[in-house]
């Protein structure tokens, strides 16, 4: 498994979730977010291909907006969300995948800088979901 991968998240309604691997944790210093992927969702629907646009679904929750998931790993290594092909990131804005967790900033996992107050709002923050969170984000479709 490596960054960009296409994959399937079988859903309980019998759907699937057609998503890409934008950045795996184990890329991060030490490893500090080893046990971490943030991914995007291409598709919701009972087809399991990939589409031809391949525009990232947006999601909501109580802080707005958002079209990048962050979630344990688990179920990708196991196979229950199996990959379907390898891909790149397409999307420049993702290519080199900055986030805020816990007021710093990293650039793919790596530290770059602490952010003031004021800035937090122009980063994505980092809050891992557990699998019945991210359930509940597919459904909205």
């Amino acid at each position: 498994m490596q960054r960009g991968d296409y994959f399937l998240i079988p859903m309980e309604d019998g759907r699937f979730a057609v998503s890409q691997v934008i950045w795996l944790g184990n890329e991060s210093t030490e490893q500090r977010f080893k046990k971490v992927l943030a991914f995007g969702v291409l598709l919701v629907s009972g087809e399991k291909d990939i589409p031809e646009s391949r525009g990232y679904l947006s999601f909501n929750d109580h802080r707005g907006d958002f079209a990048v998931i962050f979630a344990a790993i688990d179920k990708l290594k196991t196979g229950e969300w199996p990959i379907l092909q390898s891909g790149s990131i397409t999307d420049s804005p993702l290519a080199d995948f900055e986030f805020n967790m816990a007021g710093t900033l990293y650039r793919r996992g790596r530290p770059i800088r602490v952010l003031a107050i004021d800035e937090y709002q122009h980063y994505l923050l980092m809050g891992v979901s557990g699998y019945t969170l991210v359930e509940r984000f597919l459904q909205q479709y």
